[in-house]
């Protein structure tokens, strides 16, 4: 029993199909479909003459004025204090805060405030009271309860989508 011959195929195994030339037929192709595109467009635009440049059919409205008014009375209840979600209840947040309104709610804002000031202080004190260390840490957990109390309060007071409040401001953030 003697092994066949060995020759040049035998040895390498079968031919590769394709190679570099098709690739090469790919490569030439696409650089003549590239080069085809200055001759499709128009070689010389003419100029427009006398066009007349019109302001813009609406304006920017100007900046609204706004006010801060502190969501807890200064004199009462300066801050709120809420324990966090941690093993034995050691830590707890210390937070007050004022709510930047719009200058011509100055006067009817604080009458809508009160009449739901219950209901927004349970909310805040559940919300923040399910928040551990890591939630409310840095600036990044700063900026996260302040977007989450402006938008709780914007639906409580405003529910028909037209929001008031435009940001909520920490006047102190103490953890302990």
């Amino acid at each position: 029993m003697s092994d066949p011959p060995k020759t040049e195929e035998g040895e390498k195994g079968k031919k590769k199909k394709g190679g570099v030339l098709p690739w090469i037929i790919v490569g030439v192709v696409s650089a003549g479909a590239g080069g085809a595109v200055p001759f499709l467009l128009p070689a010389h635009a003419e100029p427009v003459e006398d066009v007349k440049v019109e302001k813009p059919v609406f304006e920017l409205p100007e900046e609204e004025e706004t006010v801060f008014l502190p969501f807890s009375d200064p004199e009462k209840d300066p801050s709120i204090v809420i324990n966090l979600n941690e093993g034995r209840l050691t830590r707890y947040l210390r937070i007050s805060f004022s709510l930047q309104i719009p200058k011509s709610q100055e006067l009817e804002f604080p009458k809508l405030l009160e009449a739901k000031k219950a209901q927004l202080r349970n909310w805040l004190l559940s919300e923040i009271s399910d928040k551990d260390i890591e939630e409310i840490r840095g600036a990044a957990g700063q900026n996260r309860i302040r977007r989450e109390i402006r938008e709780h309060f914007n639906s409580v007071l405003f529910p028909d989508g037209n929001d008031q409040i435009y940001d909520v401001l920490f006047e102190e953030f103490n953890v302990q």
